[in-house]
Parts: structure tokens; C-alpha cells; sequence
């Protein structure tokens, strides 16, 4: 009976334990999670999504606070937040900045067939 019991917790527990991260998983979490909004940075993302950029520096420095209290879990969590939100404003300011190139190209065209038209 007792040993049936303590199987019991166990089994309940471990599916808990999966969940749980250490120290080596959240610092390589926090990584990632710089270098992808380094990523939106220089993709323009200041200029081009600045709203989804800020999101995701808040969403970094959450998680490094997270780390510092050594809620590894938590700071996992808001790594890969943030580095989803990162990702996201690369994204927008990678599409702003094709749209400001489509609409410049589009532009030189229509001067180009205005002055064919002029010519012709």
C-alpha cells in the first residue's frame, strides 16, 4: 500500500519535472533571446516597428530580472517571449522597408512611362 502510494506521487510529480528548467536552459533561452532582437535591430525594427521592438526589449529585461531572482522557468518562458516578439518586429520592419522599396520602384516607372508618353 505505501509503496503503491509513493508511485502514485511519483507519477504525478514527474510530468512536473519536464517542465521545470535549470540554470543552462534559461541562460541559453536568454541568449537566443538578445541575439534575436540584436537581429530586429538591425533589421531596422527602431524605425520600422518600433511598438513590437519595445515589446520585446521589455519582455528581455523581464526575463533577465526573472533569471537574477533565479525563477529559471519564468525566465525561459519570457526568453523565448521575447524572442518571438523580436522575431515579429524583424519581420514588420523587413515588410515596411519592402513596401518603401516597391512604392520608390513603382514611382520610377510611372515617371519613366510619363516621360515615354512625352516623347512619343
Amino acid at each position: 500500500m505505501k509503496t503503491r502510494a509513493l508511485l502514485l506521487i511519483a507519477a504525478l510529480a514527474l510530468p512536473g519535472l519536464g517542465l521545470a528548467a535549470n540554470r543552462h536552459d534559461a541562460e541559453i533561452a536568454l541568449t537566443a533571446a538578445q541575439s534575436s532582437l540584436e537581429a530586429a535591430e538591425r533589421a531596422g525594427a527602431v524605425e520600422f516597428a518600433n511598438v513590437e521592438i519595445t515589446t520585446a526589449r521589455s519582455g528581455l529585461a523581464s526575463a533577465q530580472g526573472l533569471a537574477e531572482r533565479r525563477d529559471w522557468t519564468e525566465s525561459m518562458l519570457a526568453s523565448e517571449k521575447t524572442q518571438a516578439d523580436a522575431h515579429l518586429a524583424e519581420a514588420r520592419s523587413r515588410q515596411a522597408r519592402a513596401e518603401a522599396t516597391t512604392l520608390e520602384v513603382e514611382n520610377a516607372v510611372r515617371t519613366l512611362r510619363n516621360e515615354l508618353g512625352r516623347g512619343g
